[in-house]
Parts: structure tokens; C-alpha cells; sequence
């Protein structure tokens, strides 16, 4: 891979000398409305708000539809700038706010007569002129754009890229406007959607679109507007099987247009949000439309709209519009199954096979920057130029750290297998591929094997017959009883493999054949592997899943295979993963390294917060010292008030038991104490704490890890807050806590608030970019306390640089996966005294990639990789 000393993200700033003065006007929701809506709102059984949070999201949608001259819309009807417009607009308001409350208010009222109700009130618009290119500071630097920035700047974008449309690859794009989004947010999708059907018959749609928004880096004085390329994806075949996230009902977003306006001519061409609740099961299931903007419209439009069950059943049909119809698109999302045609010599009962959709997500470098280059010229008129480009940090610390574990560890370990066949894999993984002696094979039929080598393993097969099979699921009609059945059926197992696998006196690490979760499905049986997961910990079992071996290929296959066998290369690798897997549980880790300006003593913690599928959430302090133990500690409960260190291989087992489970928003001050108690402030040993920016941030916790508070080297503890800057303690400096370091990372999938960022080739005479692009991995520069680390492409990501999905000639190049690694930001938020800024970033960045379990890098330093693989254990 070339070496790329510059890095260029998409992402543009505003010209030093840039304005745009948008001229408008606001509006606050007429009052006596409220006082009608909220006591509405506040009756609706199972409410799950306060009366003053009103579902608003629907409204946003509709306000801006009724007129184009309709700016923004806030989610706060109590907002005094609730609506925004480029011009005093008359409109029937009125009539939209009737039509939301008897839809979304209060549907439980139907008899009430809500224009009546209202009355008119129409609303008073005042001026309201913003220059969105101007903008205050907070007090440690960081840009503070205000409210109406957020609002206004990404609409106003995408509402020009719209207008005009965009160039690429010799085609021209007519832009759709995405719908408006309450985080202000505005997408624009490039054109209607492409069909695509791959080898395998499976169809679907897909179009590419840009998102708009705005960021801030800690200190940096610019706001930083943000350019997104992404793929969206909607079906085109019936659909079988949508999956549910959390306790709730499945839902399947979708996307209305109408070419004439839904309600008038004079609309945008824009893509409203809607969706659909997924009730029943497999072919039982029928969709039907959710509370909100597609109920709201059919109230307010002229137009026809789509049985939401016709888009299960047969989506191409609603994606076109009419005079008289709304175009509906099924948005795709991941793990959505679709029904295949069926084939012609299928009998009555043969199953129908099923697919998932066909283009596959992501770009390419070359994509990503074509998209970026060719917004540069719209957008220039209003001031807005591309980001400087990133150097690359110069360290003493390398890029990745030696895999060291400690010598002569023995391991015991339990396959679970009911093939020969997968037996012979995981045995061949442990001689072939992890360099393993076994015994001499003396040994009587059954016993156990020891391997030796780096490390000692000792195997013990076991035949877990049927107890791995699907659980069965209940045929019940009534809910409650079906309920009561699996849970019977479940609990059944649970005894059945406690009785035949008792607790081992020794921690075990068990590699288990077992089947996919499609394949239950399909059988229309329970998953046994939740259960596995919460019962084995508490018989001295560490639980590592592993699909069965496929039989040998066909004689004259290519498939690479295992010299002297007729396994597959890659079932053994696949094997070998699951017994590092599997031994990662039991203590296999790599040692951490000591700091490149650190002698002495050193640890290394972190408090990671899950969230248990009851919705309660357990905090978690780990902690790493070079040459011994991981640990960890939960946090005390009232059902468990004394919680000690424990061994890090023990934390499953205390998972599964329940324990230190909270409920987060009634226990902040109690969450605030654990953390400061993890930065062990009386210490003087030198010491590093991670901080996950996504969840330590929020302001009833640690406010000082928001990038408007974040003061290098100027500490405030958790549960300070700065609501009133009077009241806010004296910060707290290095000398105040010697050896103390905080490190603030945050995640790419944290509001894509890190963005991607690419290789490119640098004109040194010219001091500009070259033409070009490809991939970087290492330590980018930001600023002087800010970095983004990169880690190198996978091995598994084998499609050519060369192919791009933006050709509208080469539609079949969206069946490319496409995977670029998106930069992890790493903010030395607390350093001591002479500490380099850079070294301590590429010491966390390097951290990614040391592992005895896998070879492939990981989105978090290794102590937070650990504490997220924990989370499989609450169930």
C-alpha cells in the first residue's frame, strides 16, 4: 500500500473571511394550542413521556412540505423559535396541527373536533437574521455554533446540492431532499433508485446519498460541516423476515415521494419519512403503518398511498408515483431476509429459499473523495472550502506493540461435538495452524488430549447429543400462554445440561458446534445458544459458539485445502478462531506494555457501561497491569452492596447472576463515585484511564468530556456541572494527581461524529493536494491535543481498489462489499507535565492491534475490546 504522509477527510470549513447572512423569520407555537394538546397527550394510556414532550417528529416533516419557504421546525413546541422561514409565511398551519393531534396526540380521542378545537391562531413571525458562517467560542476554544446553525446550515446545503444537482463520472444527478431529521441533520439522495438483481436472483434497489452535519474538535475554533457519502438500500422482493430490535415489535422504515407534491405543486422535491410495525411471524406476519407522518399525510394529501402490506408482499409494485399515488420504498436494514422467486420445479411443500439484499454497503477512497471534489465548487459560494489536509504524528512509539503473553499458562478446554468431522477440525487448528504438539495418543478412547507448546491446552470431548439442538418453541395461539410454554421449554434445557455437565472444579474454556441463528429459525425452533451463554458460566464453563464443519468439497474443487487433508483452509482458520476465542475467556491475553515515558509501576482501566437486554445498565471498572491479571469490579448494588476486585475470567459468571445492574438515570451520583473511585486520585503510580466519549460524557455524569468543556490538562471530576459558571470548582492540574493520565476516545459510529479519512498524494513544491487517493492507516495529526488513529485495511476486505460504485454504467459493482476503516478519535484530555500528546495517542492507537485472539485490528484499544466482547454475557 503507498504511503501517504497526508490525509484528507470530507469534511469543509468556513473561509476566514466567509458570510451567510440567511434573512428570516421565527414563530412560536401559538399558546393556546398547548394548552389544549398537552392534556390531550398527558391522557394517552401508556404514554411514555412527559405531557410537554410532545411526538413533534411527524409535524417537523409536514410544516416543511406545506411550504418550501419553511426553514427549520424545532422538535419543542414550547421553543419561543419554534418555526423558521425565509419569509413570513401564510399558510393553514392549523389545519396540519389538527390533523397530527388526532393522529399522534391523541388517537385515543377520536370524537374530538381538533380544527374546531384550535380555532386559527395564526402565527406572528418576527425578523430573525443569522450570519450561519459567524459563530461564538466557548470558553476553552471549541466552536459554539448556535442552535440555529445546527438547524439551518445542513438544510440549506442539501437544499442547494438539490437545486443543482451534481456531476460525476460523465452522469448527471437530479437530487432528491431527504427528509428533515430533529438533530438537524439533512440528507440528499442522488436520484431515484437503481435496480439490481445478483446470480443468485436476489433484487433489490439502491442509491447513493450524502449527509450533511455539523461537528466540533475539542479546542478547535472552526465548525467542522461534514459530507458523508453512504448507500441506501430498499427492497424490491417480499420480505421474510425483519428483525426486532429490542423488547419492541419490528419496524421497517420507508420512504414516501410524490413526484406532483403531496400536497401542493409548489413543494420541494422531497423524500418523507414514514413507518411500518411488523405484527405476527414468519408467513403469518402483516405490516401496518405506525403512528406518524404516513397517517398525518393521509389526512392532508390528495394522493393514494400504498398498503403498507403490499411493500412486504410485493415492494416493486408501490415504487413508482403518480398524479394519484405516493412512491414508497422499503428501506433495507441489516439482517432483513428476502423470499426468492420461487422456482419452477419446487413441489407444494418445498421451502422457499430466501436471500438477503444483493447491493452491498460502502465505498470506495476514490468514491468518497469524487463526491467531495465535485461539492467543492457548489458550495464555494457561500464560503465554505475543504478542511486542510492531516499529517501524519511522528513517534518513538510503534504502530503495533509485540503480542507477549505469559509463558507455560495451561489451559483446560472442552469441545462440545457431535461431528467427527468438526472434532478433526478443531484438532488440526490446534496442531496446523496454532503450532500445538498433541500427546502420543496412548491415551484409552475419550480421554483427554494435551497439546503443548507456547502454551498447554488439555482437550476434553464431549458429546452434547441433542442439548445444542433448537429449543422448542411453542404453537400456542394465546400470547401469554405461548409465553409461559417456551419459558417451561427453556428451563427444561437449563436442567438437562446442568445435570449432564456439572460444574467443573477448574475454569473450562468450551468450543461448541453449534448452528447459526438462521438455522433455528428456518426450523422455527428456539436459539439454544442465549441459554448456553447464561448457564454455563455458573458451571465453570467459558462459552465459545463454533458453526459445524461443511463436508469435504467435491473432487476437482478449487477451494484452497489443508495439505494431507480434506479439510478447507479456511474451516480450519475459522477453527482455530474459535478455540483463541474460547481461550481469550479462560486468560489467554496479550501482556500490555508499559507507556515509552513510563518507568516505573503502570496501570491501565477503563469504566465500561453495558446495557443488559431489561434495559438496566452495569458499569464496569477494569483495570491492566504489565505482568499480571486482568481484573475487573462491578459496581455495588442494594442487592449486592459489596463488590470486590475479581479476576477478569470471572467476571462471566457475576454477569450472568444479575449482579450490577442499575437503573442509570436513578443512580448518576452513584455511577460518578465509581468513576472518580477508578481514577484512583490519592494514587501517585503512573497510570492511563480511558474514556468512551459516547456514554462518560453526558452531562449527568462527566460534562468535562464534551468537547465545549474539554480543557487539556485542566481537570473537572465527574458530576461536575456547568450549568452555572460561577459554581464551577477551580480545575483541578497534572501536579494535583502525579501519574494520572485521561485519554477521551471516541468511536466513528458515534454520531459519524469521526469521519472518514484518506490517503492522498501532496504537491510539496505547491504545498497542495495532489491528484489521487487511497487508503492511510496509522496516527493523523488534527491538532495539537487531537488525533484520529486508522488501522489497516482487513485481510477479509478483498475487493480492488479500482472498482467504484458511483459508474452508473457498472451497476453490478454495488454487489462489492466495500469496508473503510474509520479513524478512532483519541483526545489527551489529562496528561502530566513533559508528556507528548502524540505518544500517548499512538500508545492507544497501537493498542488495536495487539491481540492473542485475533489478527484482526478492533474499533477499541485492547482493555475496551475486552469489556465489550463482556457484554455477550448479559442475557
Amino acid at each position: 500500500m503507498p504511503t501517504y504522509r497526508r490525509q484528507q477527510a470530507a469534511v469543509f470549513v468556513f473561509d476566514e473571511h466567509a458570510h451567510l447572512p440567511v434573512q428570516g423569520y421565527k414563530a412560536a407555537c401559538p399558546a393556546e394550542w398547548l394548552k389544549r394538546l398537552e392534556p390531550a397527550w398527558a391522557s394517552l394510556p401508556r404514554r411514555r413521556k412527559d405531557p410537554g414532550n410532545l411526538p413533534s417528529s411527524s409535524l417537523s416533516q409536514i410544516a416543511q412540505l406545506l411550504d418550501p419557504r419553511i426553514s427549520s421546525i424545532h422538535w419543542n413546541l414550547h421553543e419561543p423559535e419554534y418555526l423558521r422561514a425565509t419569509a413570513p409565511v401564510d399558510m393553514p398551519f392549523h389545519l396540519a396541527v389538527a390533523a397530527w393531534a388526532a393522529t399522534d396526540v391523541a388517537p385515543h380521542l377520536p370524537e374530538l373536533d381538533w380544527p374546531e378545537i384550535l380555532g386559527e391562531h395564526p402565527l406572528v413571525w418576527e425578523p430573525h437574521d443569522t450570519d450561519l458562517a459567524h459563530h461564538k467560542l466557548h470558553p476553552n476554544g471549541t466552536a459554539s455554533p448556535g442552535d440555529a446553525v445546527f438547524k439551518l446550515l445542513p438544510s440549506l446545503l442539501a437544499e442547494r446540492v438539490t437545486s443543482s444537482g451534481l456531476h460525476l463520472r460523465g452522469h448527471h444527478y437530479k437530487a432528491w431532499l431527504g427528509p428533515t431529521r430533529s438533530d438537524g441533520r439533512r440528507a440528499v439522495y442522488l436520484g431515484p433508485p437503481t435496480p439490481l438483481t445478483d446470480r443468485d436472483g436476489a433484487t433489490g434497489m439502491y442509491t447513493p446519498y450524502i449527509e450533511f452535519h455539523l461537528e466540533t474538535v475539542p479546542g478547535e475554533a472552526q465548525v467542522r460541516i461534514h459530507a458523508d457519502l453512504h448507500m441506501a438500500r430498499f427492497a424490491s422482493l417480499p420480505s421474510a423476515y425483519v428483525p426486532r430490535r429490542g423488547a419492541h415489535p419490528a419496524t421497517v422504515t420507508v420512504l414516501l415521494h410524490a413526484d406532483s407534491g403531496f400536497m401542493t405543486s409548489t413543494e420541494r422535491r422531497m423524500l418523507v419519512r414514514a413507518s411500518a410495525t411488523v405484527l405476527g411471524r414468519s408467513d403469518e406476519a402483516r405490516w401496518e403503518w405506525s403512528p406518524g407522518v404516513s397517517r398525518l399525510l393521509a389526512l392532508l394529501t390528495r394522493h393514494r398511498y400504498p398498503n403498507p402490506d403490499v411493500l412486504r408482499t410485493a415492494p416493486s409494485t408501490a415504487a413508482e408515483s403518480s398524479e394519484t399515488a405516493v412512491a414508497a420504498y422499503a428501506v433495507h436494514s441489516n439482517g432483513m431476509k428476502y423470499y426468492l422467486p420461487a422456482e419452477p420445479d419446487a413441489g407444494e411443500k418445498g421451502r422457499r429459499r430466501t436471500a438477503g439484499h444483493p447491493a452491498e454497503p460502502g465505498y470506495q477512497p476514490i468514491d468518497h473523495l469524487e463526491v467531495f471534489d465535485a461539492l467543492v465548487p457548489v458550495l464555494a459560494p457561500l464560503g465554505l472550502i475543504p478542511a486542510r489536509t492531516t499529517s501524519k504524528a511522528s513517534t518513538k512509539t510503534k504502530a503495533l506493540h509485540p503480542v507477549e503473553v505469559t509463558p507455560g499458562r495451561h489451559y483446560q478446554m472442552e469441545h462440545w461435538t457431535t461431528s467427527p468431522r468438526t472434532q478433526e477440525a478443531l484438532h488440526l487448528a490446534l496442531t496446523h495452524k496454532l503450532g500445538l504438539n498433541a500427546s502420543d495418543g496412548t491415551a484409552m478412547p475419550g480421554a483427554p488430549v494435551t497439546y503443548t507448546g507456547p502454551f498447554t491446552v488439555t482437550v476434553h470431548h464431549r458429546d452434547p447429543g441433542d442439548l445444542v439442538g433448537g429449543i422448542p418453541r411453542s404453537e400456542g395461539d394465546v400470547p401469554a400462554v405461548r409465553r409461559s410454554e417456551n419459558e417451561q421449554a427453556t428451563a427444561e434445557r437449563a436442567r438437562h445440561i446442568g445435570a449432564a455437565f456439572p460444574r467443573s472444579p477448574e475454569l473450562r474454556a468450551a468450543v461448541i458446534e453449534l448452528e447459526d441463528g438462521d438455522f433455528f429459525l428456518r426450523t422455527r425452533q428456539g436459539d439454544p445458544k442465549p441459554l448456553l451463554k447464561k448457564t454455563l458460566p455458573a458451571l465453570g464453563r467459558r462459552v465459545q459458539c463454533m458453526r459445524p464443519v461443511r463436508p469435504a468439497p467435491a473432487s476437482g474443487s478449487k477451494q484452497k485445502m489443508l495439505g494431507g487433508t480434506d479439510h478447507r483452509v479456511s474451516d480450519i482458520e475459522r477453527a482455530a478462531s474459535s478455540v483463541l476465542d474460547a481461550l481469550r475467556q479462560v486468560g489467554h491475553v496479550s501482556d500490555i506494555p508499559t507507556p515509552h515515558s513510563v518507568t516505573g509501576p503502570f496501570e491501565l482501566s477503563t469504566v465500561w457501561i453495558s446495557r443488559a437486554p431489561d434495559g438496566r445498565h452495569v458499569p464496569m471498572l477494569i483495570r491492566m497491569r504489565p505482568g499480571q491479571e486482568t481484573m475487573a469490579q462491578l459496581m455495588p448494588t442494594p442487592c449486592q452492596r459489596d463488590e470486590t476486585e475479581l479476576p477478569f475470567t470471572e467476571l462471566p459468571e457475576a454477569l450472568t447472576a444479575g449482579r450490577g445492574r442499575i437503573h442509570l438515570a436513578r443512580n448518576y451520583r452513584a455511577v460518578t463515585d465509581f468513576i472518580i473511585q477508578a481514577l484512583a486520585l490519592d494514587s501517585t503510580t503512573d497510570r492511563v484511564f480511558l474514556a468512551r466519549a459516547a456514554v462518560l460524557r453526558r452531562r449527568e455524569l462527566w460534562p468535562w468530556l464534551q468537547d465545549a468543556h474539554l480543557t487539556p490538562n485542566a481537570l473537572q471530576l465527574p458530576g461536575t456541572r456547568f450549568e452555572e459558571p460561577d459554581a464551577v470548582p477551580a480545575h483541578r492540574k497534572p501536579g494535583d494527581h502525579p501519574g494520572l493520565r485521561i485519554i477521551r476516545v471516541r468511536e466513528a459510529a458515534d454520531g459519524d461524529a469521526v469521519p472518514h479519512l484518506f490517503g492522498v498524494p501532496w504537491d510539496e513544491e505547491h504545498q497542495r493536494r495532489a491528484p489521487g487517493s487511497g487508503r492511510f492507516s496509522g496516527l493523523a495529526r488534527i491538532s495539537d491535543t487531537a488525533f484520529y488513529g486508522v488501522n489497516p485495511r482487513s485481510d477479509q476486505n478483498q475487493t480492488p481498489l479500482g472498482i467504484t460504485k458511483l459508474d452508473p454504467a457498472q451497476p453490478q459493482n454495488a454487489s462489492w462489499s466495500v469496508s473503510n476503516p474509520r479513524p478512532l478519535e483519541i483526545v489527551p484530555a489529562f496528561l502530566q507535565d513533559c508528556d507528548d500528546p502524540a505518544e500517548f495517542a499512538m500508545y492507544v492507537q497501537a493498542q488495536r492491534r495487539s491481540y492473542t485472539h485475533t489478527a484482526n485490528d478492533t474499533q477499541w484499544p485492547a482493555l475496551m475490546h475486552l469489556a465489550e466482547l463482556m457484554d455477550e454475557y448479559l442475557v
